[in-house]
């Protein structure tokens, strides 16, 4: 879909469809096969643009042997990236302005990798494609690349494990995590190797799927708009949106995938009216009540990956620093851990005040006065 099919909420507020996932799961869980299985024909898109680039190169080049006039230097148009510098991707992006997406087997490799080829802020930058804001690049040629109508989409796989690594204070803290949905198994299987397969023709469907949506947003710009019921029906919902949480994170958790009703609204639009042989223009009633589907879906998983980080959390504690949790009080003033420690004889002083510190642990509700955030 690109940026080529976008959804027009009000005159001043147009969404696209951006999605950032990650697949969670186990060592062994064919978290990457799933993943190569679904972009499988928009890597057969790319495959068939390579080549097209490459006689295009070829004839470039003997052309310029030969003196010729010849056309602009060709350049490749790409859709998917999956090893590429911050700079590489503001290129490719660049050259193919109806979007890209990202896609790697280990998001924490990425995610680690921030601003290791210079000093930037490259987590910044990923939060700001989220929302479809304007990226330039420049440099040190003094050429510069500007892309205004940012479409990038994101998505790769984690192991369970490494989620509280990952996703530290920091990121916690940004609402960098928020902006992503995370697709977690409720139950793991092991799995066995058998001669199951999908029948050829629901590949081939899916397939023809892809490509009818990719030539349909190839081919026209639409700004849809949602039916009068249903813009009725999404103010309804929304603002009947519950708003206390026992936890900050999990209002972080709701404000984004509220916004991504919007975009799953513009997915399902386009799957229902591709299959249906239809130009999609307006977003039915039952496109969005879907979409507020998969948004719960989304939020019970989105809490989870949360309660995960926390619970590992508390395993990386101390002995001491889990005795100490233990005995405080939900709420509790700091005069009140210091008097608790000298009956109990647990942890110096200044070791507690530096553990109140802990944001993982702890929140400060104001001046000396604490919340535990790890029961």
């Amino acid at each position: 879909i690109g940026n080529k099919i976008q959804l027009r909420v009000k005159n001043s507020w147009i969404e696209k469809s951006s999605l950032f996932m990650i697949l969670v799961g186990r060592t062994g869980d064919v978290k990457s096969h799933s993943l190569t299985f679904c972009i499988n024909p928009l890597m057969e898109i790319d495959k068939n643009s390579y080549k097209k680039y490459l006689v295009e190169k070829k004839e470039f080049e003997k052309a310029s042997t030969e003196k010729k006039d010849t056309n602009v230097n060709p350049v490749l148009h790409q859709l998917l990236l999956n090893d590429f510098t911050p700079e590489a991707l503001v290129k490719v992006h660049y050259h193919n302005p109806r979007g890209i997406g990202l896609y790697t087997d280990e998001l924490a490799g990425y995610f680690n990798s921030f601003n290791q080829y210079r000093k930037g802020n490259e987590e910044e930058a990923l939060l700001s494609a989220w929302s479809g804001k304007t990226i330039v690049k420049n440099r040190i040629s003094g050429e510069e690349m500007r892309v205004d109508n940012t479409k990038i989409d994101l998505i790769g796989t984690i192991q369970e494990g490494i989620l509280p690594s990952t996703f530290h204070t920091n990121k916690m803290k940004n609402g960098f995590i928020d902006r992503f949905l995370f697709v977690l198994p409720h139950k793991y299987v092991e799995n066995k190797w058998n001669d199951k397969d999908l029948k050829s023709e629901y590949i081939k469907w899916y397939s023809e799927l892809l490509n009818n949506v990719f030539n349909l947003a190839s081919n026209a710009e639409i700004i849809m708009e949602f039916t009068p019921e249903a813009k009725t029906h999404l103010y309804s919902w929304q603002n009947n949106q519950n708003n206390t949480f026992d936890f900050e994170y999990q209002r972080g958790i709701s404000v984004k995938l509220q916004q991504y009703v919007l975009r799953f609204s513009i997915l399902i639009q386009v799957i229902n009216s591709v299959c249906k042989n239809e130009k999609p223009e307006t977003i039915s009633l039952q496109s969005l009540k879907s979409a507020i589907d998969l948004r719960d879906y989304f939020y019970e998983n989105a809490v989870r990956v949360f309660e995960i980080i926390d619970n590992t959390y508390y395993d990386s504690l101390t002995e001491i620093q889990k005795k100490v949790l233990e005995k405080l009080n939900l709420n509790f003033t700091t005069g009140e851990g210091i008097e608790m420690l000298s009956q109990e004889n647990l942890m110096k002083v200044r070791s507690f005040k530096n553990f109140l510190k802990d944001e993982k642990v702890f929140k400060k509700i104001k001046h000396g006065h604490y919340e535990k955030l790890i029961f």
